[in-house]
């Protein structure tokens, strides 16, 4: 019986070496690809949870002003000169069926490149009042807000100054539509629309 010679077995360790780099590389191609996909997965999740909070908080607007830390008034959505949307919403959960209102001080603006909501723990607030400030989307490069009034007319500003003494309405109501333009490094510009549609806000 004729054994094998060390040029043959020199000869099959090459071959096998050869199909283990290339099972080992297709492998790494598969693994590598399947991580792209789940980071791809969570990046599209947390989009969506933030525009479906926002689309939760928004739709709920009430026409209810509040007072400022320094008890001054404020209106009930206001947008600052930091593009920071600040509001009052209704539908507030309470599964403690505790005494509290049903309405929450909510807001949304940009830090550091990230979308942060804001909800502070009372309506009229007192300088010691609590809040709570919640990541809801990573590497947010620009933020901007637009409203449509009851004219049908787009703003930049809420709410619409007087035109006599430049000074903002406390008591008017919420816009129509609120439309929400940003841009984010992963997915670059996007716009979303949200219609106001509570009765309470209408009025």
């Amino acid at each position: 019986m004729r054994g094998f010679t060390l040029l043959e077995l020199m000869v099959a360790i090459a071959i096998f070496v050869i199909f283990s780099a290339m099972a080992y590389g297709g492998l790494m191609t598969v693994l590598n690809a399947r991580a792209d996909i789940e980071v791809s997965l969570e990046d599209t999740r947390t989009l969506q949870m933030a525009l479906f909070r926002l689309e939760q908080d928004i739709e709920q607007i009430r026409a209810r002003p509040i007072r400022d830390d320094f008890g001054d008034p404020r209106p009930s959505v206001i947008l600052d000169e930091t593009q920071r949307l600040e509001f009052t919403r209704g539908g507030r959960r309470n599964p403690m069926n505790r005494n509290v209102s049903s309405l929450e001080r909510v807001g949304y603006g940009l830090e550091d490149e990230r979308l942060v909501r804001y909800a502070w723990s009372r309506l009229d607030r007192v300088q010691d009042t609590q809040v709570t400030q919640t990541v809801m989307l990573d590497d947010v490069i620009n933020l901007e807000w637009r409203f449509l009034d009851a004219q049908s007319e787009w703003q930049d500003q809420w709410p619409v100054p007087d035109p006599t003494t430049g000074a903002p309405a406390l008591d008017g109501a919420p816009p129509q539509v609120i439309e929400l333009r940003f841009e984010t490094r992963r997915w670059g510009e996007l716009r979303a629309l949200y219609r106001i549609t509570t009765a309470e806000a209408a009025t």
